[in-house]
C-alpha cells in the first residue's frame, strides 16, 4: 500500500501548466466564436459559452478530486469504469436521435455524450489488462483480448452512428507498438492506407488507362502495377537474399501483395456502393478534383478563408469577422472548426504558438509515461498521448483541407461538455498516477 504523498510536491507542474494554458485558451476561443457583438440577451449561463464554462468548472472540480484519490483505487476501478461506459453506450441507443444520431443523453438544456467517455474507459481498461502479471503482448490470445477491449465500444459507437469518434480507437495502435507490436505490422498498415488513398484518388478522378489496346479503370491498372512490383520483389528475394531468410521474406511479401491488390480492387466496390454522394464529393474536393463552394465544400472553403484572413498576426481577440456567431461565416465554428476562430484572431504566429504548445504537451505526456516504474501508468500515459495526438492531427488536417470532414473535435478547444470533461480527466488521472511514481511499483 502506498504511503500518503504531497500531491503539490510531486505533481508535474509543467504538464499542469500546459494543460491549463490549453483549457483557458480553449474556453476564451469558444467565447469568442460564439460572440455576437454585445447583443446577447438572457442569462449568461444559458448561452453556449456559459454552459461551456460550467463544464470547465466541473472538469476542474472533478479533476481536483481525482488528484486526492489513491492511484490504487484508479487501477482497481478500471474495469468497473469500462463496464459502466459500455452500459451507457448501449442505453444511449434507445434515446431519441439528435441531428440524426443517438449519441446523447438529454437532461433539459444539458446533454452527455457517452462515446467521449469511452476514450477514458478504454485507456484505463487497456492499461489495466496489459499491466497484469503474466500478460505479454506477443501472445496471440493477449492481442485478441486487447483488440476486443476496443471492438465492443467501437461497434456500439458505429451503431449511433458516430464514425468520427469510432476512428479515434485507431490511435491505440501506437500504444500497442510501444508494448511490443511488431513494426512490420505498422508498416503494412501504413502501406495499406497509402494504397487506399491512391485508390480513392484514382476512382474519384475517374482515371482510365490504355493497356494492350483496352481501356481499364485506374484501380485495375494500379492493381496490375502492384502485382508487377510484387513479381520483381520476389525475384530480388530469390536471387539476392540468403536461403535461410527467404521463407520469411516470401511470407511477408505474399501478405502485402494480397492486402494491396484486395484494397486496390475493393475501392471500386466501396466507392460505388457504400459511399454516399456527399462522401464522394468531399473526397473529390479534398483531392482538388472539383470545387463546390456552395455545397459539400462549403465548410472547407469558409474555414480556409477565415484562417487566411488572420494573415500574420491576426485581427485581435473578439475582432474576428468570419468565425463567430455575429456573421456565421464558418459553420460549426465553435466545435469542429474552432481552430478557424483562433487563427483568424491571432494569425499565423498565433497558430504557430498553438501548435508549439500542443506538441509540447504531447511530448511532456510521453516523457511522463517513459519515466514510470509502474507499467499501468506508462501504458495509460501512452493512451492519453495517442488519443490527444489523433484528435489534434485529424482536426487540424480537417480544417485546413488536408483530411475529409469527419467530425473530430479539437481537445480543450472544441465546444462540448463531455469532451472537455473526458480530456481533462485523462490529464488529471495521469498527473495523479505520475505523482506516485517514486513510492508505487505496480
Amino acid at each position: 500500500m502506498a504511503r500518503r504523498i504531497s500531491i503539490w510536491k510531486y505533481i508535474d507542474k509543467y504538464l499542469l501548466i500546459l494543460f491549463l494554458l490549453l483549457l483557458v485558451g480553449g474556453y476564451l476561443t469558444i467565447y469568442s466564436s460564439s460572440f455576437d457583438g454585445l447583443n446577447e440577451t438572457g442569462s449568461f449561463w444559458s448561452t453556449s459559452s456559459g454552459k461551456q464554462l460550467i463544464w470547465v468548472i466541473i472538469s476542474l472540480l472533478i479533476g481536483s478530486i481525482v488528484l486526492l484519490v489513491e492511484g490504487s483505487f484508479i487501477h482497481n476501478s478500471s474495469y468497473i469504469v469500462y463496464v459502466i461506459v459500455l452500459l451507457l453506450l448501449v442505453g444511449v441507443l434507445f434515446m431519441p436521435a439528435i441531428k440524426g444520431a443517438k449519441s446523447w443523453f438529454q437532461f433539459g438544456s444539458f446533454s452527455i455524450q457517452p462515446s467521449e467517455f469511452a476514450k477514458l474507459s478504454c485507456s484505463l481498461a487497456f492499461a489495466r489488462y496489459l499491466s497484469s502479471i503474466n500478460v505479454k503482448f506477443q501472445d496471440f490470445r493477449t492481442r485478441i483480448k486487447v483488440i476486443s477491449i476496443l471492438i465492443f465500444p467501437a461497434i456500439l459507437i458505429v451503431l449511433q452512428p458516430d464514425p468520427g469518434t469510432m476512428l479515434v480507437f485507431i490511435s491505440f495502435v501506437f500504444v500497442m507498438y510501444r508494448e511490443g507490436l511488431s513494426g512490420n505490422i505498422l508498416l503494412i498498415g501504413l502501406l495499406a492506407i497509402i494504397i487506399a488513398v491512391i485508390g480513392i484518388f484514382l476512382k474519384a478522378s475517374e482515371t482510365n488507362f490504355d493497356l494492350l489496346g483496352s481501356s481499364i479503370s485506374g484501380n485495375m491498372f494500379f492493381g496490375f502495377i502492384l502485382l508487377l512490383i510484387s513479381v520483381l520483389s520476389f525475384l530480388i528475394i530469390k536471387f539476392f537474399v540468403l536461403p535461410r531468410y527467404r521463407k520469411e521474406k516470401f511470407y511477408r511479401l505474399a501478405i502485402v501483395t494480397v492486402i494491396g491488390i484486395v484494397i486496390s480492387l475493393g475501392v471500386n466496390h466501396v466507392y460505388d456502393n457504400l459511399f454516399k454522394d456527399r462522401h464522394r464529393n468531399r473526397f473529390q474536393i479534398m483531392f482538388g478534383i472539383k470545387e463546390d463552394r456552395t455545397g459539400d465544400g462549403y465548410n472547407i472553403y469558409q474555414a480556409l478563408s477565415a484562417i487566411g484572413s488572420g494573415e500574420g498576426t491576426g485581427k485581435g481577440y473578439l475582432q474576428g469577422t468570419l468565425s463567430n456567431d455575429k456573421y456565421k461565416h464558418v459553420p460549426e465554428q465553435s466545435t469542429d472548426f474552432i481552430f478557424c476562430s483562433w487563427a483568424e484572431e491571432w494569425g499565423f504566429l498565433g497558430g504557430l504558438l498553438f501548435i508549439i504548445v500542443y506538441i509540447a504537451t504531447l511530448i511532456r505526456i510521453v516523457m511522463l509515461a517513459e519515466r514510470q516504474r509502474s507499467k499501468f501508468t506508462r501504458i495509460f500515459g501512452y493512451c492519453v498521448a495517442s488519443v490527444l495526438f489523433f484528435h489534434f492531427m485529424i482536426n487540424i488536417g480537417m480544417v485546413t483541407g488536408l483530411a475529409p470532414v469527419i467530425g473530430i473535435p479539437l481537445p480543450f478547444f472544441s465546444k462540448g461538455g463531455s469532451a472537455v470533461l473526458t480530456f481533462s480527466l485523462l490529464i488529471f488521472i495521469l498527473l495523479r498516477l505520475d505523482a506516485e511514481r517514486k513510492v508505487v511499483l505496480r
